[in-house]
């Protein structure tokens, strides 16, 4: 089943699919999981209602992460009516790359609940004094409150109060069972033919990939294959891309709460590194892709080709080597199970150097937020739809949906996928079982996952991301996938090979204040990842090192007079603030 391409909140920061990063509330909700209960105080964290008698409410959801519009329908929105007797609306934020926020802030129409994807908007809702204090319903609420730690966390922010509910919560901190983006992946027969070489470092994959070029200049349909392929659509301070390399070296730009524009942090280490300074990682990467283009290995359209653009080009594998490794084996792969039959495609390959920094499920949550409007038109309802997403079963239906539809549960209460599971993302549901395609999901709707999608809940005992099943990753195996594990030991995902061979930089997120620029220090940042931007694209296309240390020197001196020094020093005073929590 290949995956919907729909991102969500993660703490490395890094996109998957869209834009995004977090979690919402599960991913696979069980419709047939616990017993009706009456009341909401006593009810089981599994599941937090039924869908009872009385009127339907209407609950409408203004989301910071989608842009879909309307009502919430087919088996999801059936499972809603089933399970809490509630018709949900959705209204994005986004409407044509254009904000509705602020409009709708003046005039006091935020919905029935926010999905916020930072600070700074729900800062700008509290004061127009718009958001309900949770804290004076918890009663209603007892799957929120269970989360003692996401709950201290608010309180100690908005003095004892409840204003948001942070997203992505779990109850226990653990390594996820999801493969690190950063670990890149390549073609891997191509990559048998050399012989497996042994890699060094990060910078020795260009050699490969050069090697791969130089017998296979084209891809199986003819297209032009290239040694690397980026894109810049999601750039905002850097090459964003190139930024993120350092994460394959124990080092992240996210610390679970706090996202860094100008610095890397170590996590377990307790450092900081300025991204641009002399020796960085990241220089070291503008140097790397300079390396592709001086050879003439770099995809051309790196600097300005859009995301759906680049995606095309995975789809068809024109590039020996991507970055963000899933491009890789959840683009390419899907796209072409004949060649995956046959064992060719792309596979995640490590280097003897690897330590990639990874987050561990947090108790804390994410930087994302779910929060109740004061003008919710139906409060009770909104209360009863809200709690239930942070259920167990809520949860784990975020991109899954209800039990009995995309998944069930085996002898042993394992969740496992059904057949309707396996197909392609545009399969069709049956009427029966609510209609609509199997794209229509809460997590491409709506966005904002509740629980931690890698945490293995009390209920089911695995992740709600089906992607880490071990049912999933052995009855979907391709021929591909089995000579990867067979030269592994056995591993079925770079993840645990990476665990096993002591290769990976495991972090505990921390409570610490979701913090920002204040008006002033916002329009430095935003001069000053401007110029490391621009230059960094100069820097990649250079023709010699002459003229790349020439572009070098004038970002630096450049950066530093608009201020770089200030943001630096706000964001390390941040990132001691992580180090010294506990």
């Amino acid at each position: 089943m290949q995956s919907n391409g729909t991102a969500t909140p993660g703490a490395t920061g890094i996109r998957l699919g869209r834009r995004g990063l977090l979690k919402i509330c599960g991913g696979v909700a069980a419709g047939a999981l616990a017993s009706p209960l009456l009341s909401a105080c006593g009810k089981s964290a599994s599941s937090a209602s039924s869908g009872g008698g009385g009127a339907t409410a209407e609950v409408s959801i203004f989301t910071e992460s989608a842009t879909y519009e309307g009502k919430l329908d087919g088996y999801v929105g059936k499972w809603f009516k089933d399970k809490v007797n509630t018709e949900v609306s959705v209204v994005p934020n986004s409407v044509g790359g254009t904000s509705r926020f602020a409009t709708r802030l003046s005039t006091g129409n935020l919905g029935d609940l926010i999905v916020f994807t930072g600070v700074d908007d729900l800062k700008q809702a509290l004061n127009a004094n718009l958001l309900l204090d949770l804290s004076t319903k918890e009663k209603e609420l007892p799957n929120l409150f269970r989360f003692k730690d996401a709950i201290a966390r608010v309180k100690k922010v908005y003095d004892g109060k409840v204003m948001a509910m942070p997203s992505a919560v779990c109850l226990d901190s653990v390594i996820s069972k999801t493969d690190p983006v950063v670990v890149p992946s390549m073609r891997y027969d191509y990559y048998k033919e050399l012989g497996s070489p042994a890699i060094k470092d990060y910078w020795s994959y260009a050699q490969v990939a050069e090697q791969m070029v130089a017998a296979h200049p084209t891809t199986e349909n003819g297209s032009k294959f290239y040694g690397l392929s980026l894109f810049s659509q999601w750039d905002s301070t850097n090459a964003t891309q190139l930024r993120t390399i350092s994460q394959s070296m124990g080092w992240t730009g996210n610390d679970g709460v706090n996202a860094y524009k100008f610095i890397d942090i170590d996590p377990l280490g307790k450092r900081t590194q300025v991204l641009i300074e002399e020796g960085s990682i990241y220089l070291q990467s503008l140097k790397w892709a300079n390396g592709f283009y001086r050879k003439g290995l770099l995809d051309p359209d790196s600097a300005t080709q859009t995301w759906d653009d680049y995606l095309k080009k995975a789809q068809k594998g024109q590039s020996a080597l991507w970055v963000f490794g899933y491009t890789g084996d959840l683009n390419f792969n899907p796209a072409n199970p004949d060649l995956t039959a046959a064992g060719k495609g792309y596979k995640r390959i490590s280097n003897d150097s690897m330590k990639a920094a990874d987050p561990m499920t947090s108790t804390f949550g994410s930087s994302w937020y779910w929060a109740v409007t004061k003008k919710a038109k139906d409060l009770d309802g909104t209360l009863k739809l809200l709690n239930f997403l942070y259920s167990d079963e809520g949860g784990f239906g975020f991109e899954m949906g209800p039990e009995g539809v995309l998944w069930k549960r085996n002898s042993e209460g394992i969740p496992t996928l059904t057949e309707l599971g396996k197909q392609d993302w545009s399969a069709a549901i049956p009427a029966d079982l609510g209609g609509g395609k199997k794209s229509d999901t809460f997590k491409s709707r709506v966005n904002g996952p509740t629980l931690d999608q890698a945490w293995p809940n009390p209920t089911y005992k695995i992740p709600a991301n089906y992607q880490v099943w071990t049912d999933y990753l052995t009855s979907n195996a391709s021929a591909l996938d089995k000579q990867w594990t067979q030269d592994h030991g056995g591993a079925l995902n770079m993840k645990e090979l990476l665990v096993k061979n002591n290769q990976l930089a495991a972090f505990k997120p921390k409570d610490v204040p979701a913090v920002s620029y204040d008006d002033q220090l916002k329009v430095v940042a935003n001069q000053v990842g401007n110029a490391i931007k621009q230059y960094s694209w100069k820097m990649i296309y250079a023709s010699d090192d002459a003229t790349f240390d020439s572009l070098k020197n004038e970002m630096v001196s450049k950066a530093q007079g608009l201020g770089l020094d200030k943001c630096v020093d706000f964001e390390k005073k941040t990132a001691q603030t992580f180090f010294d929590a506990s």
